[in-house]
């Protein structure tokens, strides 16, 4: 049986963990066992690279990156973002195997304002279960598969 990795980021907690949370009980609800999920934390996004290379390389078949990245009032964050994709789509192409991207970078966010948060916790449940299907979708892809005509 195919075993996943999820590796959250730790910074904004509340909001990474509805994703991972909409994740898991998407891939549960397709009937995926539970027990072949493994949940890694790690201090940032710009550590998900990283720790997904490591976990694939040690047997995992496929990761899911989950993090949210943000402006600070600092213009660092689309520095950030572009370096936790550009990671993670190195690490498919050094490793042959599929890890997928659930690090999102909102234009705009307001961790003073209630509402924001709600916003970016709702939208990550939406994420979190798609990301679900697209793992599904690839835990299953044959590269040996006809295209489609």
């Amino acid at each position: 049986m195919k075993k996943v990795a999820v590796i959250c980021a730790s910074w904004n907690e509340d909001i990474v963990g509805s994703a991972k949370d909409s994740f898991l009980d998407e891939v549960a609800r397709q009937g995926f066992p539970e027990s072949n999920v493994d949940v890694f934390y790690v201090p940032g996004s710009l550590e998900i690279p990283l720790a997904g290379k490591k976990l694939l390389e040690e047997g995992y078949d496929i990761a899911v990156g989950i993090g949210f990245v943000v402006n600070g009032n600092i213009y660092r964050h689309e520095f950030v973002a572009q370096a936790v994709v550009s990671g993670i789509v190195d690490v498919q192409l050094q490793t042959g195997k599929p890890f997928l991207s659930v690090v999102l970078t909102p234009i705009a966010f307001n961790e003073h304002v209630p509402e924001n948060i709600k916003y970016f916790v709702d939208h990550m449940v939406i994420k979190g279960k798609e990301a679900a299907g697209a793992c599904m979708a690839m835990l299953e892809f044959d590269s040996s598969q006809k295209k489609a005509a």
